[in-house]
């Protein structure tokens, strides 16, 4: 999981950095605000995934005491870490974007879709390796005999924190998609009738 958190995090910013060229290009240029825009919205992205490997670990604390013997208190301890400062870092990032719009008077559809795809394409992918994994070691944990058996309690942790991510992004993403066609629609019947 920490191995997906270290690659997504430079794809996403060669994402947005490619997606500002390509936008340069085509206009006038980006401006500061634009830039700081797709600063808040990488570091809200990479906020969110740190604080989600650290509820990982917590959960990996918990089942781990019902499924085996080992120790958590490394993994209790680095969860705490991971969430809080995932936490702190994603709310002093979303208030900037928000001070930022308030600033602007406007919001940046564009980008948020940017972000809100992105985070649905990440947690789909999670999601999708890491159920069948989960369901796998459960069922390998009751099938073989106990001398034999390996915790399953990373695979369940990584489950329940990302499929729930990926059915939220997936919500946020469709209701998006919903308004973005209501709008274009309303513009659509605004031109026709002047």
């Amino acid at each position: 999981m920490i191995g997906l958190v270290g690659l997504i995090i430079p794809v996403f910013i060669i994402g947005v950095i490619v997606y500002l060229v390509v936008r340069r290009r085509n206009s006038e240029g980006i401006t500061a605000d634009q830039a700081l825009m797709a600063y808040f919205y990488s570091m809200i992205a990479a906020s969110i995934i740190t604080t989600a490997v650290g509820v990982g670990y917590l959960l990996t604390s918990v089942f781990s005491s019902a499924y085996s013997d080992r120790p958590i208190a490394d993994d209790v301890t680095l969860g705490v870490t991971l969430l809080a400062t995932g936490a702190v870092i994603c709310l002093l990032h979303v208030l900037g974007r928000k001070a930022l719009e308030a600033k602007e008077g406007k919001s940046t559809p564009l980008l948020r879709r940017v972000y809100l795809f992105f985070m649905l394409f990440i947690f789909s992918i999670g999601g999708l390796v890491s159920l069948p994994l989960a369901v796998y070691d459960v069922a390998h944990y009751y099938v073989k005999t106990a001398m034999y058996r390996s915790d399953p309690s990373e695979q369940i942790a990584s489950a329940v924190v990302i499929v729930p991510l990926w059915v939220y992004y997936l919500m946020k993403v469709l209701r998006e998609t919903r308004a973005a066609k209501k709008e274009e629609a309303s513009e659509e019947g605004g031109a026709s009738t002047i």
